[in-house]
């Protein structure tokens, strides 16, 4: 393994390793690249001619966007952002890591930018790593699922992290106000 550099950074993925993406591997070999990092990308990859990339990739490819170009891959569903240039949703897709959820993955946006994805949640985490999300986790289950009292708090005692139903926390990057969604099979 090469001396290890520091990580690059990622704009709309401030902490890859926090999240589970990227992991410490001592003996995993880049395929684009063809080095040794200590560390290789473990989240979601797509690719229409390549179908198994995940655990194959160093971050350093993905921030520098030569995996996306080498393998035609995307790390991340930026489509469903309303307002954001092609140049961010470009980013988002091909130079950002992924994340796993239970269905396909949203990337929310705010302020006409794409938001940090900042990890995904269950009830636990809320109250400790993630208590000014709590408000944006209520508004998408009160908008998207329609709950409300009893009904509401249930929902928001069940979220888990490792189980389902999961909340996926962002924020905006300009305004800095919490964003997120909820996802179950």
């Amino acid at each position: 393994m090469e001396q290890t550099v520091a990580l690059p950074t990622f704009k709309y993925h401030p902490d890859p390793v926090a999240t589970g993406v990227v992991v410490r591997d001592e003996d995993a070999p880049c395929l684009s690249c063809n080095r040794i990092r200590g560390y290789i990308y473990d989240g979601p990859v797509t690719s229409e001619k390549f179908h198994y990339l995940t655990h194959c990739l160093c971050p350093w490819c993905i921030a520098d966007g030569s995996a996306a170009r080498r393998f035609g891959a995307e790390f991340a569903d930026s489509g469903t952002m309303a307002g954001v240039s092609q140049e961010v949703r470009d980013e988002i897709a091909q130079r950002t890591p992924g994340f796993y959820s239970w269905q396909e993955t949203r990337w929310l946006s705010c302020c006409r930018d794409g938001a940090e994805f900042l990890g995904a949640a269950g009830s636990k985490e809320l109250k400790t790593q993630f208590p000014e999300a709590v408000k944006a986790v209520r508004q998408c289950l009160q908008t998207d699922f329609d709950l409300s009292g009893a009904d509401l708090k249930e929902f928001m005692d069940a979220l888990s992290k490792d189980e389902q139903p999961t909340a996926y926390i962002f924020r905006c990057r300009k305004c800095l106000e919490y964003l997120a969604y909820v996802d179950e099979t």
